[in-house]
Order: structure tokens, then sequence, then C-alpha cells
């Protein structure tokens, strides 16, 4: 074949389209004839309408903890067939027919709504953003352009490592399964720009279900999007892990700390606790007031058993240098009465003497005790008892800086491992 002749084959098609699509009918006359004798109170078929139902989430503004609500921007859309208002046999070129939400008051619909929602505002921008197209074999295309604010059933066990999965549902609200038969598109959820992003939130998988539900007045098929929402932690490692755990770092610190030095320790620690209040009070003001115990609470109240155990750990030391001290002076007055009674005893028997109560003179008079051998023993049990008591400080707190950080890593190795792979 010619070149010319696969040029005629080509362009042949073209004007017999041209040629017999020619005569279009006036789209007003093309209505007016659908409509005629058209009952929108009437079920389009004898048994259930099957209806194709398809969400498109364009974007997703807020997700609130503390109202349990998230508010997304959506296009839904609802297809079913109405074999009354087919035009094909009428204008056969003519793709298809669009109308704005007026001609859906003149149609039979199956009234598909999001029945979970608190709040379904249709855009207006400046009328109301809905597209209803109608195919040359009586196919209805029905899109609404929504902003909705619908309850998420927020659990924050998990917090902040938390997962939330929010539901949106779809009924038929007029027509029970006798009448209609509600079911997903192939493609029943689509992502715009495939990735939505909040502060501290990011969408990370959707899913959808069919089922069933009862009512007083029958049963209605009901579509339920999940959308699953991953939390965003980054904020909460450099606001709230970071800092608390610098503030159990710094706890330990008064460990290394002289044990005469107690008020600086004991300075130290509490400052420590109340940094890690002021911290965890900062992000619990933002949540809402749960019975359960969440993720972050077992981490701060473990922070805050370590800093009061540490505080604990110098109560200890502080009541037995206390109890030594205590000791100490005990046995400094027993050496000094009985260095008394040894210089000072004399045969009652006996009178007085002028020697004697000379004696007795230089007894009431200060002895070196380097030279008086009772001094020298009391002075050395003092000292065995002060020996004691700093061997016993600089025990408990070597053993202390040991075993504080190495519970501290145990417990952070169980903490991120659990909560990390859930």
């Amino acid at each position: 074949m010619t070149s010319f002749g696969r040029l005629l084959l080509l362009i042949l098609p073209s004007f017999t389209s041209a040629f017999l699509c020619d005569d279009h009918i006036d789209p007003q006359e093309l209505i007016h004839l659908i409509i005629f004798n058209y009952s929108r109170s009437q079920i389009p078929e004898p048994r259930p309408v099957p209806v194709k139902v398809e969400v498109t989430v364009q974007d997703i503004t807020e997700l609130s903890v503390l109202s349990n609500s998230f508010t997304a921007d959506l296009w839904f859309s609802a297809v079913w067939t109405d074999h009354r208002l087919a035009f094909a046999h009428l204008d056969k070129c003519r793709a298809n027919l669009s109308f704005d939400d007026a001609f859906e008051k003149l149609i039979w619909s199956p009234n598909v709504c999001l029945v979970n929602t608190k709040t379904s505002v249709v855009h207006s921008s400046p009328r109301a953003n809905v597209l209803l197209m109608l195919m040359p074999n009586g196919t209805v295309f029905l899109n609404y352009r929504v902003r909705v604010e619908a309850p998420c059933d927020m659990d924050l066990t998990d917090f902040p490592m938390d997962v939330q999965k929010c539901l949106l549902q779809f009924e038929s609200y007029s027509y029970n399964t006798a009448n209609v038969i509600v079911e997903w598109m192939t493609h029943a959820v689509t992502i715009k720009d495939n990735s939505i992003h909040l502060p501290d939130f990011a969408l990370s998988n959707t899913r959808t279900y069919r089922h069933v539900e009862w009512y007083k007045a029958g049963e209605w098929y009901r579509l339920t999007v999940e959308l699953e929402f991953r939390r965003l932690w980054g904020f909460y490692v450099l606001q709230m892990y970071v800092p608390t755990f610098l503030a159990v770092f710094i706890s330990w610190l008064s460990f290394t700390i002289d044990l005469k030095a107690l008020p600086a320790r004991i300075v130290l620690g509490v400052n420590s606790l109340m940094a890690l209040t002021f911290q965890f009070g900062n992000i619990i003001k933002t949540l809402p007031p749960v019975s359960y115990v969440k993720a972050i609470d077992v981490w701060m109240f473990t922070c805050v058993a370590f800093i009061f155990a540490s505080l604990l750990e110098l109560a200890v030391i502080a009541y037995q240098d206390k109890k030594l001290q205590i000791k100490a002076l005990k046995l400094h007055a027993t050496v000094s009465a009985l260095y008394y009674l040894a210089h000072s005893y004399t045969d009652p028997r006996m009178s007085p003497s002028p020697e004697s109560q000379l004696r007795r003179r230089k007894m009431a008079e200060p002895v070196d005790s380097e030279s008086d051998s009772y001094q020298v023993l009391g002075k050395s049990l003092v000292e065995a008892e002060e020996l004691e008591m700093f061997e016993f400080g600089t025990r408990v707190d070597k053993l202390s800086f040991v075993c504080f950080p190495l519970g501290f890593l145990l417990f952070n190795l169980s903490y991120w491992s659990f909560y990390l792979t859930k």
C-alpha cells in the first residue's frame, strides 16, 4: 500500500466522525429529554444498585491530641449507573455531560456521606465544589471537595513513639443493603502528592474496610478508611530525653564530691530533681489527662527514681557519718572519764594533805595530750572512727558511681528496645 493510501485510511475516519457528529443536540434540549418523565424517588433498578466509592486525601491540616480529632481536606466520589439517564441513543457524539450540584437535586442519588464526622463542609470557592458527570451509558460520577473534622480515638500508651489510627466512615444515608451495595473502587484511597506531613505526625499507611452495620432500621453497608499516623518524636528527644538524661548524669557527679561537702551534694541532687520535674511539666501540659501509664511516664519516673536514689545514698552516708561521730564523742568522753578517775582517786580514810590538794589542782589544769597516754589513746580511737566513716563513705560512693550508670544503661536498653520494636 502506498503512502497516500495509508494517509487516506488515517484521514477518512476523522472526516466520517466529523460528518456523523456534526449535528449535536442542544444541551438544554438533551437534558430535557433525559429527565422527561424521570422520577428521582424511584430506585434505578429493582435489585440493589452497586455504588463505587473513592477518596482522595488532599491535605490533613491538624491532628489534635487534646480534642481527639483530625481535620482533613479531601475529595470523595460516588459512581453508579442509572440507565434511565443514558443519552447515547439521543446524541451519539457527546462524550459526557457535566453539571454542578443543582442537577443532583433532579436525579436519584445514593446519598453517600461521611457518618462519623464532627463537622463536614463542602468547599465553596466561590461556588460549591461539586462535580456531577453523566456518561452516555447512564453512569453517574458525583464528586465532592469537603473539609471534615472527624474523631480520632487516641491511644497514648506509647507516647511519644505512638502510632495513631484515625477513621473516615462512609455510608449511604438514605438506602440500606436492600437498595444499594456500597463498595470500594479498585484504587480506593489516593494520597495527593504521595505524602502528607504534619509538624509532629507523618501519614504512614492507609487501609480500607467494608462491613455491614446494624441499626434498628435495618442493615447498612459501611466503608471505612483507616489513616495511620506515626509520631515524629525527634522534638521530644531534644526537649525531653536529652535534658532528663543530663539531669540524671549530673546527679551522679555528687558521688565524686568530698564527703564533707554534704550541702553541695544535696544542692546538686535537689536541683537535678527540680529540673526534671520542670521538663516533665512542660510536656504533660500539652497532653490530655489520661489515666493510664505512657512511655514518657515510665522514662520520667525511672529518671526521678535514679535521682532520688542518689539522694538516698547521700542520706545513708550522712546518717552513718552522724552515727560514727556520736560514737567517737562517746569514746572520747569515756577516755576522759577514765583519765580523770586515774588521776583524782584518793583513799577517803586519809585526810587531805597539802600535797594531795596540790595534786588535785594540777589535775584541774590542762595536760598536753602528746605526753599523756590516756589522751593519746582517746585521740587514736576518735581518728579510727573517723577513718572508718571515711572508708565507708568512699566505698559507697565508688559502688554507686559504677552501679547507677550501669543500672541506667540496662534500663535504656530495655526501654528503647521495647518501644522501638512494637
